[in-house]
């Protein structure tokens, strides 16, 4: 019995422990699907979220790079038609509005995203300056399975509501005169008379037919032009629709007709005309392009398209002032994004004086060439000159097709600032030559040389090329050498020195340097590599061969026989600091070529005696460098001259013309040069 019981409750505990397992089965499977479906939870909403963020993503993308077009795709539909807009119009706002004002620079992020809810940082550029972390707070709506952006027309601006609309106001800045060093204009500004129409003036019908083709004539424009521009949707019938501006020089009496009035408007002017033009330059409207490459141009205003006008630019042309305005739908104020104070540009002085500016240009007459003006003991340019020339008023006034392709198309290159020009310098580098043999105590005043005839070839390897010279003296020295421009005597100081020493003598001098004139140039060049024939040699000692230099570097070399073998950099902007490099040559070689060059003007014989008025010590130097295919033919000649006060050292000038056929530069500039008193 007991042996029974024993085993019916073994069999009992048996059932319960099967019981229990079972229910711990079955607790283990709810577990199991609790923790499936945790994760198919979270999993689900690490997937919403790359879809929330995919879709800001999207917008901010767009919206940088002012795609408008694809940004319209990341909104909402019902958004939009809430805001009483379809697509292409809210296309055409952002565009109107960004475009439009030429906002650029758009660069944004996600600051915040949870439960559907967004804030966006952005970054802008303006053109009357930066916008930064402008905060676009908004939520995400689902539909058709992906997120769209629930718009509103803060997303436009943050502080944009329903209906508003963004204005831009601006006020151009004075743009800074460019002044001579006696404060008389370059470069200015000027009223201008601007004619236009007044529609309402023009009569009805018949009447204003007739009147629109007077006007037509008298404007250079067609019919269809005139119509175009009074069919502008701001015209109204009281508006003044501008249709040209003039020179205040002409006679205004021309332009009248019916329906014709004018106003003043204000422009730059240039006094000193073609004088100044390659130096000075032009204004014009400013370019995408400018814009893109410089964010503190605000678009509405004038940039420096040429010479000093562009080089100058950023600090003639000031900063734009304005603000940013958001209106209402009935056009009252609301709020001012962002608000900047013009700031006028700053006056530029020069050291260039206006009246040798036009005497320079005069005495060129014309001819293709450059004179340079300095005044060597401050490095100062007085003149600098380039010819042929253009008048830059015409491009403020708007210059026709045709008129530029007359510039364009002459031979002669008007545009062409030929004082940043390199040229091979000719026989006016022989003063160069001969105080590095002075220094190298090679060359002496008196030291003679027998030189035979009009050719010479250092001996056979030459083959058949020979150094030639004009004047057939037979004993030669450095005085008479100047004097006569003898190539053959310097080609021999040259090789007598070797090439070592006399290019150690050239690099004191600012070759490969770059002058802070404000003047694009190249950099002087001795040669293309280094002097490595005895020929290249004897070529560069009588300035040709490779050499390479403008006017104004060389006016800048030639300083050094005005200042005791100091060497003084050109100055253009007016400053204080004067900046020089001593001992480029010996006092005693600067002194002793001086000399030299006083007897070029002095002696009857001398190639620059043409100079000599008896009243100041001139010391001149001419020269010609020809350039031509091979040896034994003729080609093109560029004439040199080099003159300064041997006295005092008041003035040093340079000036050059090309291919100077029946003239010379010394020629050209005698009357210029023996009143630079």
């Amino acid at each position: 019995m007991e042996k029974k019981k024993r085993k019916k409750r073994v069999t009992q505990k048996k059932a319960t422990t099967n019981k229990n397992k079972k229910i711990i089965i079955i607790s283990s499977s709810i577990v199991a699907v609790l923790l499936i479906g945790t994760g198919s939870y979270w999993a689900y909403q690490k997937h919403d979220e790359n879809l929330q963020e995919e879709t800001l993503n999207a917008f901010i993308t767009s919206f940088e790079k002012k795609d408008f077009k694809k940004l319209s795709q990341t909104l909402s539909n019902d958004s939009i038609k809430k805001q009483d807009l379809d697509k292409d119009q809210v296309i055409e706002k952002y565009d109107a509005v960004f475009n439009g004002l030429n906002i650029t620079g758009i660069k944004g992020k996600i600051d915040v995203l949870k439960d559907n809810k967004f804030e966006l940082l952005v970054d802008m550029t303006t053109p009357l300056g930066k916008l930064e972390k402008e905060t676009y707070k908004g939520e995400l709506l689902k539909e058709e399975g992906k997120y769209h952006i629930n718009w509103n027309y803060s997303f436009i601006f943050p502080e944009m509501k329903k209906g508003d609309k963004v204005f831009m106001n601006t006020e151009s800045p004075k743009r800074g005169d460019i002044l001579d060093s006696n404060n008389r204009p370059l470069a200015t500004a000027h009223d201008y008379p601007q004619f236009g129409i007044i529609p309402e003036k023009l009569g009805k019908g018949d009447d204003k037919a007739k009147n629109l083709e007077t006007i037509s004539k008298k404007f250079d424009l067609s019919t269809k032009e005139l119509n175009t521009l009074l069919d502008q949707a701001w015209v109204k019938e009281d508006s003044f629709v501008p249709i040209k501006t003039v020179s205040f020089e002409e006679a205004l009496e021309k332009y009248e007709a019916p329906g014709i009035t004018s106003i003043s408007v204000s422009k730059r002017f240039y006094p000193l005309k073609e004088a100044a033009a390659q130096l000075v330059g032009y204004t014009g409207k400013v370019t995408a392009e400018e814009i893109e490459k410089d964010s503190g141009l605000a678009g509405f205003e004038d940039t420096g398209k040429t010479g000093l006008e562009q080089q100058l630019d950023e600090k003639l042309r000031g900063k734009t002032g304005g603000k940013i305005d958001i209106m209402d739908k009935d056009g009252d104020y609301r709020v001012t994004i962002i608000e900047e104070k013009k700031q006028n540009g700053k006056d530029v002085q020069l050291t260039v004086d206006n009246t040798l500016q036009e005497g320079a240009y005069k005495a060129l007459d014309g001819l293709p060439g450059s004179t340079v003006v300095t005044e060597p003991t401050t490095g100062k340019l007085k003149a600098v000159v380039s010819s042929p020339s253009y008048d830059p008023n015409h491009f403020i006034l708007g210059v026709s097709q045709k008129e530029y392709d007359t510039y364009a198309n002459n031979k002669l290159t008007p545009f062409l600032a030929r004082f940043g020009v390199g040229y091979a310098p000719g026989s006016t580098f022989k003063a160069i030559t001969a105080a590095i043999g002075i220094d190298e105590k090679v060359t002496t005043p008196d030291k003679t040389r027998e030189i035979s005839g009009l050719k010479w070839q250092k001996d056979s390897s030459w083959g058949g090329y020979q150094v030639t010279r004009v004047s057939d003296v037979p004993s030669v020295n450095m005085n008479s050498a100047l004097i006569h421009s003898d190539n053959i005597y310097f080609a021999q100081e040259a090789l007598e020195m070797g090439s070592k020493k006399y290019l150690a003598g050239l690099k004191k001098f600012p070759f490969g340097e770059k002058m802070n004139v404000s003047i694009p140039m190249t950099p002087a060049q001795i040669s293309n590599d280094e002097i490595k024939s005895d020929i290249l040699l004897a070529d560069t000692a009588y300035g040709q061969g490779q050499l390479l230099i403008n006017p104004i570097q060389q006016a800048t070399m030639y300083s050094v026989f005005a200042n005791n073998g100091t060497l003084v950099y050109p100055q253009l902007v007016q400053t204080e600091n004067v900046k020089k490099q001593d001992n480029i040559i010996s006092k005693t070689a600067a002194n002793q070529v001086k000399e030299a060059l006083v007897q070029t003007v002095d002696n009857p014989e001398g190639t620059a005696h043409t100079l000599a008025s008896g009243d100041e010590k001139i010391a001149a130097k001419t020269g010609t460098a020809e350039i031509k295919e091979k040896q034994d033919t003729k080609g093109q000649e560029n004439s040199f001259i080099l003159a300064f006060d041997a006295s005092e050292s008041k003035y040093l000038v340079i000036s050059m013309i090309e291919n100077a056929k029946d003239t010379s530069a010394v020629e050209k500039n005698k009357e210029f040069i023996q009143q630079l008193k």
